[in-house]
C-alpha cells in the first residue's frame, strides 16, 4: 500500500478558513456573514461541528470547534458559551479575521495554522477587527 495514502487518509481536503467559507456560503440561517463581510456569528454550535465533520474535519465538541478558531487567529468577539441554555438558538457567537472577509475568498486560503502556541498576556490587547459595535 502506498504510505501517502495512508497518511493522507480521513484528513480534510480544506483548511478550516476554507471549510468554514464553504459552509458559511451555503446559506444557511444559523451561520452568517455580517453586513459587510467582516464578521461571521453562529447560534447552533452543535451544528456547526456536524457540518465540519462532514467535510472531514474530527470536531468532536465546542473545545475542538474553539481550537480551530484559535488556531487560525481568529478574534472572538461575543462568546455564547457565558450564557444559560437557548432552546431558541437566539445567543449568536460573533468572531471576526482580518483576512477572512466575505468578498475576498484568496485571502481566507491564505490564512495559515499558527504553528507555536503563544503565551497570553495578562491585558487584553485591541484587535484590528474590534470596534465598539460587534455587529454591524
Amino acid at each position: 500500500m502506498d504510505i501517502h495514502k495512508l497518511i493522507t487518509i480521513d484528513q480534510p481536503h480544506n483548511t478550516f478558513p476554507q471549510a468554514l467559507y464553504k459552509i458559511l456560503n451555503a446559506g444557511h440561517t444559523w451561520i452568517e456573514w455580517n453586513t459587510d463581510g467582516s464578521k461571521i456569528r453562529y447560534n447552533d454550535p452543535g451544528r456547526l461541528i456536524r457540518e465540519l465533520q462532514t467535510l472531514g474535519f474530527k470536531a468532536q465538541d465546542s473545545a475542538s470547534l474553539s481550537k480551530n478558531f484559535n488556531d487560525y487567529s481568529f478574534n472572538r468577539l461575543s462568546d455564547a458559551r457565558k450564557s444559560r441554555y437557548d432552546p431558541y438558538k437566539s445567543t449568536w457567537t460573533v468572531f471576526c479575521h482580518a483576512e477572512f472577509l466575505r468578498h475576498d475568498p484568496d485571502r481566507a486560503n491564505a490564512i495559515q495554522r499558527r504553528r507555536a502556541r503563544r503565551t497570553r498576556p495578562y491585558s487584553k490587547k485591541s484587535s484590528p477587527c474590534s470596534d465598539d459595535s460587534i455587529w454591524d
